[in-house]
């Protein structure tokens, strides 16, 4: 079973014990222990999976500094807590939080809720990924279409043999087809045709 570099912080030493309790022997093996995120922040922590806190509310502070963390080093993180509001809740969740769990500290729940957790976390990091490719693919699409343009208007040429010259172009100098168009847009941008012969 492969160890999950897990963080506990704790600001209940009871809560801490408990964590501690429910996680003996599990996958998920305690790298670092503290009582404030900011300890995390300045941490020299090796490849961690896995946060969990235990907090009484998730004040915005606190929420703040977990976006920090996640926009550097993307994380599933569980809170346990005691603060039900919606507002708190929904703030949470926009911080990165894949689990929010109020009055559940219990020995027994813990790992389900971890599991839970750290496969949502993957589900919507694939989700993610996905949307990033596709905002990738229809950007490309559209600067290969402008390139094409260019090309036909320049070089009198169909809309096939364009994309015929570009796509060329592009495995001979051993560079993406989108990238190859954006240097012939920045060309015709600078107002100088004669660099389009450079290009392709």
């Amino acid at each position: 079973m492969k160890a999950i570099n897990t963080i506990l912080l704790s600001e209940s030493t009871h809560s801490s014990q408990l964590i501690n309790m429910a996680l003996a022997g599990s996958e998920y093996h305690l790298v670092y222990e503290a009582k404030k995120l900011m300890a995390l922040i300045n941490a020299d922590i090796k490849t961690p999976e896995l946060i969990i806190l235990c907090i009484k509310a998730p004040d915005e502070p606190l929420l703040n500094q977990l976006t920090r963390v996640q926009e550097q080093y993307p994380l599933p993180v569980v809170i346990f807590t005691k603060s039900d509001g919606s507002e708190a809740i929904e703030s949470a969740i926009q911080a990165g939080v894949s689990a929010y769990v109020v009055d559940g500290l219990s020995e027994n729940r813990v790992l389900p809720i971890l599991r839970t957790a750290l496969a949502r976390f993957k589900q919507n990091l694939s989700v993610k990924k996905e949307l990033n490719k596709l905002r990738e693919t229809l950007a490309d699409r559209k600067v290969i279409d402008r390139a094409k343009g260019i090309v036909m208007a320049e070089r009198k040429c169909t809309e096939d043999e364009a994309y015929t010259m570009l796509r060329t172009s592009a495995m001979n100098q051993n560079m993406r087809l989108a990238k190859l168009a954006q240097s012939v847009i920045d060309s015709t941008e600078l107002l100088n045709s004669a660099n389009l012969d450079k290009v392709i």
